[in-house]
C-alpha cells in the first residue's frame, strides 16, 4: 500500500514538473519573441535582407514580409501587410523601410469602385511599423488620380518616381518627388518629350530604374511592347538626356542601368495568342528566319552581336549578372554567359 502511495506520489510530482517546466519554456519563449520584437530595428542590418511573399502580391491576401540572415537564409523576423496591390514592383524594399501601395474599401467584383476607394503609398520599417505617406487616387464621389499606381524610390530612400496623368492628357508627366517634404524635385511632361523628339511620344513606364549608386533614374516610353526611347535623369543637377530606342527592343529587354546598355531582339514580335504564335514560328522555320540577340548602348550607340539560333521568335531570357555580364538562355535549356570586354 505504502508502495502504492509513493508511486502515485512520483507519478503526480513527474506530472508537476513537467508542467511547470513547459509553463516555463512557453513563457522564455514569448519573453524571448516579444524581446527580440523590442530590440528590432528600423532598418536592415549589414547581414541581413528583406524577402516578400506571395511574389507579385494577390487581390485581397496578405503580404509577408521576412526579414532574412544573408548568410544562412533563416527567417529573424516577419510581419505581414493587407490591402496591396496586385502588380509587379508593388512591394519595394530598401534599407531601411518597405514601400508598397495599399487600396482601400476595394470590391475585386466591381471595374468601378465604390466612394471611399483609396490608394494609398505606404512605408513599413523593419520593426513592423507602417505609416501613409501619400495619397496616389481617391474617389469621394467620382474619381480622383492624382498619380498613377507605378511608382518607384531610389536606393537611399530619398526620392519616390511617379506618373502624373495619363498620354494625351495636358498633364502627363514623370515627377520626381522628395520624400520627407513631398514636394516635386522634378518634372518632366510628355509635351516637352514630344518638342524634342516627336518620335518617341508615348506611355511613360518604368520598372527598377535607379542606377545603384542613386545618381541617375531612366524611364522609357512605349505604345504597347513597342519601346519607343529612354530618358535618363541626373539627380546631382536635375538634367535629363532623350535617347530613341534601337529596333528591336521589346518591352522585357534587359536594360543596365549602370551602363545605358540594352538587349535588342531582331524581330522579336509578341502575338498575345499562342496558336498565331505558332503558326508563325512555322513560317519562319520554313523560310530559315530564326533569332538573333544583341546588346545596344544607348550613351554611346555601340552594337554588339551576342548570339543567336535557328529556333524562330526566341526570347533568349537575358539577365544582367554585373555591369558587364550577361546571361542568356538557349533553346536547349543551356545558359551562357557574354562578358563585354572593358
Amino acid at each position: 500500500m505504502k508502495a502504492n502511495f509513493k508511486k502515485i506520489i512520483l507519478v503526480i510530482s513527474l506530472l508537476v514538473l513537467v508542467s511547470l517546466l513547459g509553463i516555463a519554456t512557453y513563457y522564455f519563449l514569448i519573453s524571448k519573441n516579444k524581446s527580440e520584437k523590442e530590440v528590432r530595428g528600423p532598418c536592415l542590418t549589414n547581414n541581413e535582407f528583406a524577402d516578400y511573399y506571395p511574389r507579385p502580391p494577390r487581390a485581397l491576401e496578405p503580404v509577408t514580409i521576412f526579414v532574412k540572415n544573408k548568410d544562412t537564409n533563416q527567417e529573424k523576423f516577419s510581419f505581414q501587410v493587407d490591402n496591396v496591390r496586385e502588380t509587379y514592383y508593388m512591394v519595394q524594399s530598401r534599407k531601411c523601410g518597405v514601400y508598397t501601395l495599399r487600396m482601400f474599401n476595394y470590391d475585386p467584383k466591381k471595374t468601378k469602385q465604390d466612394p471611399g476607394y483609396r490608394d494609398e503609398l505606404w512605408k513599413y520599417t523593419y520593426d513592423g511599423k507602417g505609416e501613409s505617406i501619400m495619397l496616389l487616387a481617391e474617389k469621394p464621389e467620382e474619381f480622383i488620380s492624382y498619380y498613377s499606381p507605378q511608382f518607384q524610390i531610389d536606393p537611399s530612400e530619398r526620392y519616390v518616381a511617379l506618373i502624373k496623368g495619363y498620354l494625351g492628357s495636358p498633364d502627363y508627366a514623370l515627377v520626381i518627388k522628395d520624400l520627407k517634404t513631398k514636394e516635386d524635385i522634378f518634372f518632366l511632361t510628355m509635351a516637352e518629350i514630344e518638342r524634342q523628339n516627336s518620335e518617341i511620344m508615348g506611355n511613360i513606364s518604368f520598372e527598377n530604374w535607379w542606377s545603384s549608386d542613386g545618381r541617375y533614374f531612366w524611364a522609357r516610353t512605349h505604345i504597347g511592347a513597342n519601346t519607343l526611347g529612354f530618358f535618363k535623369i541626373d539627380t546631382t543637377n536635375w538634367k535629363y538626356e532623350i535617347f530613341p530606342a534601337p529596333e528591336g527592343v521589346p518591352g522585357g529587354a534587359a536594360f543596365n542601368v549602370n551602363t545605358g546598355y540594352i538587349t535588342v531582339h531582331p524581330n522579336l514580335i509578341w502575338y498575345g495568342i499562342a496558336e498565331i504564335t505558332e503558326q508563325e514560328k512555322e513560317r519562319r522555320r520554313k523560310e530559315g528566319i530564326g533569332s538573333e540577340l544583341y546588346i545596344y548602348n544607348l550613351v554611346t550607340e555601340e552594337k554588339y552581336f551576342v548570339t543567336k539560333t535557328d529556333e524562330p521568335l526566341w526570347d533568349f531570357w537575358p539577365k544582367w549578372l554585373s555591369d558587364t555580364e550577361l546571361e542568356y538562355e538557349l533553346p536547349t535549356g543551356e545558359k551562357k554567359v557574354y562578358k563585354i570586354e572593358e
